[in-house]
């Protein structure tokens, strides 16, 4: 599946990130209108920045 190609993606899918950190989604998504790419909002649910919000290429992350 590629994410990067998603209109939209389910609320609550964790991942791991590019750099270790444990995401979780939260079910926003942004176009990206210059390359034609989505990416997804996520939260860190463990570790330092705990709650803090991004957008990730789910792509590039390892599904938990």
């Amino acid at each position: 599946m590629s994410y990067v190609e998603s209109e939209n993606v389910e609320a609550g899918l964790r991942f791991k990130s590019p750099s270790g950190i444990l995401v979780e989604t939260t079910g926003t998504t942004l176009h990206i209108e210059t390359t034609g790419d989505y990416v997804h909002e996520v939260v860190i649910v463990d570790g330092p920045g705990t709650g803090d919000k991004y957008l990730l290429n789910l792509d590039a992350a390892t599904a938990e």
